[in-house]
């Protein structure tokens, strides 16, 4: 069902004067945008190992470390602190303390709270999967908002964050088992309202995608932003928000795909 044509989008608080301006605005903005989320895609933090994290704090003796390591490359998959566990070595608990001072971050007790779904609302449920996060508190005097990670903080996504929310995010960490469990709830609950679609990164191809999605919505406005490979495009109503996730796809078979659902 389409909506009557908006007269005018606003395009991050810039107002363009028809659909047609936004689709122009659009194409313009997409290439460095795509071009920064391809140029992040092999950047990695330089962490101190979380191994020698846990060793330095005590927690496994250098015995533990290296049988870890040695299934590590035997199998070649897994982490290491997953080994450990496997190997009763140590806990979920002092893994997630150990990944916090590997973060040099807090360490958020969503164990121990009974509303830690009332943020979730504010970020697609394709994002917090694909990064195993979860948004955890919202401060809405100061408009800081903490999100919980379960291993690797993307810092990308926590940028993307507050360009669509316009809010100050603060990264945490919270027990992996915890995270895992909340989003098993919200992906039963079927409450997601995203649209994940998987194509090759092209500005026209999102564009356009995105300017059928305005007129279906009848959204007068829209906010995009860029995380790791990811182009997260949030249309605002009124009473109501759709978010579209443009994710690179493998092939182009794949925006065939995407073509024949837009069109």
């Amino acid at each position: 069902m389409f909506h009557d044509p908006p007269h005018g989008v606003f395009l991050h608080n810039r107002w363009l004067c028809s659909p047609g301006c936004l689709d122009q605005v659009l194409k313009e903005l997409l290439s460095p945008l795509i071009e920064s989320t391809r140029a992040k895609r092999g950047s990695k933090a330089h962490r101190f190992p979380l191994g020698l994290v846990m060793l330095s704090l005590g927690l496994i003796s250098n015995e533990s470390l290296q049988s870890a390591l040695q299934a590590q490359r035997e199998t070649g998959k897994g982490r290491v602190g997953d080994w450990l566990r496997r190997q009763g070595a140590v806990t979920e608990t002092e893994i997630t303390r150990a990944l916090a001072m590997q973060w040099a971050l807090p360490v958020f007790p969503l164990d121990k709270r009974d509303d830690n779904l009332s943020c979730a609302r504010l970020v697609p449920f394709s994002l917090m999967d694909a990064f195993q996060m979860l948004p955890v508190h919202l401060i809405r005097p100061s408009g800081l908002l903490y999100v919980a990670f379960s291993s690797r903080v993307d810092y990308t996504v926590l940028y993307a964050i507050e360009q669509m929310l316009e809010c100050r995010t603060e990264p945490c960490v919270a027990q992996e088992s915890c995270i895992e469990k909340a989003l098993e709830r919200l992906r039963r609950d079927g409450c997601s309202t995203d649209i994940l679609i998987e194509v090759p990164m092209e500005p026209s191809v999102i564009s356009r995608a995105t300017l059928q999605e305005v007129l279906k919505f009848g959204s007068p406005e829209v906010r995009v932003a860029g995380c790791a490979n990811n182009i997260w495009v949030r249309l605002h109503a009124p009473d109501r928000a759709r978010d579209l996730l443009f994710h690179r796809a493998a092939d182009n078979s794949v925006l065939t795909q995407m073509h024949a659902k837009i069109l």
